[in-house]
Order: structure tokens, then C-alpha cells, then sequence
């Protein structure tokens, strides 16, 4: 277990299918980095696939406030370029990105000789100029990821994507999200939740204001080493939580019930005026108008069966032994074993799954045991397979 220094961290509750591949997305996929808009295709100065490529743009443009300007540059052969042939080929394709809704003030076009030997194409550059200081980095995402000012002004987001105070991030069916704060902490943003970030405060002698609110689903923290008083706030609905630990998981239920976890130290749950302490290991919720149910523990790590290594053909089924107290199982997969890119969530019953759907290479997989009022336990060992058909 690490060691930190002593600090206090509240956690306020009181809140309210497969994916396409990186070839079929449009721009081949899309990343924002130091000052360049890097695509996984080159981008032709023109064609269906470019118009659909640069609407995607505009949206994920639209979607960053930060980014002030956006120059785009058509490097064509100089047999294409000169005569102003290369800068009416840049300009149609700015026109579109103001078309898709990018003010026209913010978007330019030049016309650059392009590298001898180097396909015709067009390429992006913007200037990024926050008006505030970020207080989160997307530091790992897989499925539908989206952040915005709004519910309604949710756009997609990507790896590397910085959020700021008050927006929201929301991870869609079978996606997660894995948020680095501003302040050392990670967050773990599980599929179908919504996260309001709030303001993030770093002060002297490591001292440190954290506040999320949780509008629905779930999320689990890694809260890093603070100085005395610091305090961590997760909100969500009906209760307050005062957590003396560094890993916790908080749930809002959509019937108003907050669920808590500990994993690692203790987390004084409250409400009604009421109060109970949840330390490591344990479990507690707080329904609509009730106080905290007294803690019960949380099931212990499920012992894997296999596979724990190897080379397959096809993806192998996998077990593990059953776990008294255990109503279902969950299993995850992902494509790192720090379970942050491509994560997968399945439940079920049984001892046993048969993964679904074509996979290849390396996967690494854990169980967590899932106890008849919905507390999940300890996570297992990790193993991983791979499949080399």
C-alpha cells in the first residue's frame, strides 16, 4: 500500500456497440498535438471523404474553446500550386470548416510549396490560447468520450484533451474514460456516467482544493499525496462523505441512492444527520431520505483459473472459481494493463466467459465480484492472452 501524507479528502454526494476501425473513421482517426492537427491518413486536397474529414474537424474544433485559430495549408506540386491554383484549393477547403460552424474569423488558408516527392495534401496547424487554466487531461479513453460547456454541446473528445472548470465529460455504452487532474489524482470515468469537473486548487505546502461532481454512473479515484486539510469533493445526490484514503469508488444510482466503496483507507459517510465509518475493505450507501447503512465488507479479490498466459488461435474462454456472496461476476478486458485503453466490461453469472467478437493481439483481463445490492469487490490478478490467428 503506498504511503501518503495525512489530508483529508471530502466526498460531498449530492448530485442528481463495437467500435469502427481507424481506417473507416473519418480522417482515419484524429489527434490535437503541440500545435498540429495530426491525421491517421493523409488528407487529399479534395473528394467526399475530405469534406467528411474536415466536418469532423470543425466538430472537434468547435468542441475545444482553447484553440482561437486554425490555418489550413494545401501542399500541392508546384504544377498544381502556382497561379493561385493551390490557394483557391486551400480556401474551398477553410470554406468548409466554416460551412460545419467554425467562425470565420478564427480559420485561414495558405497555399506552401510542398516537398518534392510528397503526396498532394492538406494539412492543419492551430493556436491554442486557453483563456483559463486547465484542470484535467484525457489521459486515456476508449468507446464514445464526449465533453463540452453542455449536455448539449458535447462533442467527441481524444487522448490528450484538456478540460476545463464546468464542463462536463460523458462516456457512452461500453466506453470509459481515464482523467489525469490537474492536481496528480486520476479518475476512472466508467461507461454510461456523466463528471462535471470543477475547479481545481493548488496552494502551498501541498495543499489542495478537488471538486467533481457525479451527475450519474460511476467513478473510481486514485487520490494523490496532499498536504494537511487538502480536501477531495465528489458529489452526487443525498449524502456526505469525509475520506481519509486514496482509492474509493463513488456511484450515483438513477433512483437517487449513492453508493461508496472503500478500497484503501477510511471515508466517513454522512447523511440525514446521520454518520458511519467505511474503512478499507468496506462498503456503504445512502438511499433517498435515509442515513447511511451500516458498513459491510466488500467481497475479496476472485481467484482466476485461467487462461494466465499464452498464444491462442482464437480468443480462450475464461474462468475463474467461484466466490461465496457473489451474485454475478465483472469481467474486463483492455489492451494495457493498467486497464486504460480499449477497456471492455462484460457481466455475468457464471464462472466462465466465452469473449465475444474477432480479437487480436495481446489482451490483459481481471474479475471483480459483484455482491446482491451491487457493491463491487477487489479486483483480481491480472493475466493476459494473446491471439494470433
Amino acid at each position: 500500500m503506498r504511503r501518503t501524507a495525512p489530508w483529508m479528502m471530502a466526498v460531498v454526494l449530492a448530485g442528481a456497440p463495437a467500435m469502427a476501425s481507424r481506417a473507416q473513421a473519418p480522417c482515419g482517426g484524429l489527434r490535437f498535438e503541440s500545435g498540429r492537427v495530426v491525421f491517421g491518413q493523409t488528407l487529399a486536397p479534395q473528394g467526399a471523404e475530405t469534406d467528411a474529414c474536415l466536418a469532423h474537424v470543425a466538430e472537434a474544433i468547435l468542441a475545444r474553446p482553447a484553440i482561437r485559430s486554425v490555418t489550413v495549408a494545401a501542399k500541392l506540386p508546384d504544377a498544381d500550386r502556382l497561379d493561385g491554383r493551390g490557394l483557391a484549393v486551400a480556401k474551398r477547403a477553410a470554406d468548409a470548416l466554416v460551412t460545419a460552424g467554425v467562425p470565420r474569423t478564427r480559420v485561414s488558408a495558405v497555399a506552401p510549396p510542398s516537398v518534392e516527392g510528397e503526396p498532394a495534401q492538406l494539412q492543419l496547424a492551430y493556436v491554442e490560447r486557453p483563456t483559463q487554466p486547465s484542470v484535467a487531461r484525457l489521459r486515456a479513453a476508449s468507446g464514445a468520450v464526449e465533453a463540452g460547456a453542455s449536455e448539449t454541446q458535447l462533442r467527441p473528445r481524444t487522448v490528450g484533451d484538456s478540460l476545463y472548470p464546468g464542463e462536463l465529460l460523458r462516456t457512452g455504452e461500453a466506453a470509459q474514460a481515464e482523467l489525469a487532474l490537474a492536481d496528480g489524482s486520476t479518475v476512472r470515468v466508467v461507461e454510461n456516467s456523466l463528471v462535471k469537473v470543477g475547479a481545481i486548487e493548488l496552494m502551498a505546502n501541498l495543499q489542495r482544493k478537488v471538486r467533481l461532481d457525479l451527475l450519474r454512473g460511476t467513478v473510481e479515484t486514485d487520490a494523490a499525496p496532499g498536504g494537511e486539510d487538502s480536501i477531495f469533493e465528489v458529489r452526487t445526490r443525498g449524502a456526505v462523505a469525509g475520506v481519509r484514503g486514496t482509492r474509493f469508488r463513488v456511484s450515483a444510482q438513477d433512483d437517487g441512492t449513492s453508493r461508496l466503496e472503500t478500497l484503501e483507507g477510511k471515508v466517513a459517510l454522512s447523511a440525514e444527520q446521520a454518520e458511519v465509518e467505511v474503512a478499507g475493505g468496506q462498503g456503504s450507501r445512502a438511499k433517498p431520505g435515509s442515513p447511511p447503512e451500516p458498513p459491510r465488507p466488500l467481497l475479496t479479490a476472485p481467484t482466476l483459473v485461467g487462461p494466465r498466459g499464452g498464444t491462442f488461435p482464437t480468443a480462450p474462454k475464461l474462468a475463474w472459481r467461484t466466490l461465496e456472496g457473489a451474485a454475478t461476476y465483472r469481467v474486463e478486458l483492455a489492451r494495457t494493463a493498467d486497464f486504460a485503453a480499449d477497456v471492455q466490461t462484460f457481466d455475468t453469472a457464471s464462472t466462465e466467459l466465452a469473449v465475444p467478437g474477432p480479437r487480436q493481439g495481446k489482451w490483459f483481463w481481471r474479475v471483480m465480484a459483484v455482491d446482491g445490492d451491487g457493491f463491487v469487490g477487489f479486483p483480481s490478478k491480472i493475466y493476459a492472452f494473446d491471439v494470433q490467428p
